[in-house]
């Protein structure tokens, strides 16, 4: 009887780590990716920043980058305390020409800013540029920028 159980708890193990496996493998990086400029650790009321990106496109395939950038605090954010603009540098190997894409985001709810932009060049990058509005209350804000790309 006892050996009945240890084989069940084997077995019940790897199908276990098999699944948690399969799910893990779904979770695709992108390749290359990493903060070019980080964020300042504070913001002033009325201030503008910027973040810098980078990632690489390897068979320089057209598809679609989506970028979403969440910004959190403590309480509820209003629509219109924050803007986001942002410009994409693409390019293939260098020395080619670099092209330049202006990124219009648009706030889906109150500090949720959203973008979709096609590429097709192997290197990109990406300057996020954020301000706030003067009358910005003081609190501890999480800025959470979220990048995938579709092919």
């Amino acid at each position: 009887m006892q050996r009945r159980h240890i084989a069940t708890f084997v077995l019940s193990f790897l199908l276990v780590l098999s699944i948690y496996g399969a799910s893990a493998k779904k979770d695709k990086h992108i390749p290359g990716f990493h903060e070019v400029k980080k964020l300042p650790l504070s913001m002033v009321a009325g201030e503008t920043v910027e973040w810098e990106v980078s990632f690489v496109n390897p068979k320089s395939e057209n598809g679609l980058v989506n970028i979403t950038l969440d910004i959190t605090e403590e309480h509820d954010i209003s629509p219109r305390e924050f803007t986001v603009e942002g410009i994409l540098e693409s390019y293939d190997n260098p020395p080619r020409k670099h092209q330049y894409s202006t990124l219009n985001f648009a706030e889906t709810s109150g500090g949720i800013f959203q973008n979709q932009t096609s590429i097709n060049e192997r290197f990109n990058h990406i300057t996020l540029t954020i301000s706030s509005v003067p009358n910005l209350m003081p609190g501890t804000y999480t800025f959470t920028l979220t990048v995938t790309l579709q092919y």
